[in-house]
């Protein structure tokens, strides 16, 4: 044996000309099936074409796919410049649900995982489910005799907010704020917990 078919065996296999012309087809295959992947998942469209355009606010159907939010606000956020002036909204998870007046908001949540207080005495209903402010009452989680059914109204897409009147809220994936503007006060609640401010 010749020392060239020597290294030849220690260096391990060697392709012939038809094995490496296979290997490199397979090889460009692959590379190009990652590309098509990679391309569908920067666009978020199957067909590879522009996607759906979001969802404003006056949509009625909240995001079946957008998680619940999960912790409150420690303060009201920053309004946005552009204001949806909503007399009812549902957050995008379905979860919260809002109404206001000029001088009132009343939030209801549906599924929550913080300990409200305990029901003051008289209470015949529930304690937890429901934020208000008012304007010069300030802010309180008041006993209802039951929870009201989430109204067929329009989302307020996160980073969005609604005043009316004295009043806003505000959407985000910290739940919903919303707060009396003269003086401040209002609420913040989300799934994890609630927030008097």
């Amino acid at each position: 044996m010749s020392a060239r078919e020597g290294a030849t065996v220690r260096r391990g296999i060697t392709l012939s000309p038809t094995g490496l012309t296979t290997f490199l087809v397979i090889d460009a295959i692959l590379v190009l099936t990652f590309a098509v992947l990679l391309v569908l998942q920067l666009t978020g469209s199957p067909s590879g074409g522009p996607t759906a355009p979001a969802a404003d606010a006056t949509s009625a159907t909240p995001t079946p796919s957008a998680e619940p939010e999960t912790s409150p606000e420690p303060s009201a956020p920053t309004a946005p410049e552009a204001n949806a002036g909503l007399t009812e909204f549902v957050m995008p998870s379905g979860n919260i649900w809002c109404s206001m007046t000029e001088t009132s908001a009343t939030c209801t949540i549906r599924s929550f995982s913080f300990t409200p207080p305990e029901a003051p005495p008289g209470c015949t209903g529930v304690v937890g489910p429901v934020l208000t402010v008012t304007a010069g009452e300030g802010a309180s989680m008041p006993c209802i005799p039951e929870i009201t059914p989430r109204p067929d109204a329009p989302v307020l897409e996160y980073g969005q907010a609604s005043t009316i009147g004295e009043m806003t809220c505000y959407s985000s994936r910290n739940g919903a704020t919303c707060r009396h503007n003269p003086t401040g006060e209002g609420f913040s609640v989300a799934r994890a917990g609630y927030t008097f401010l």
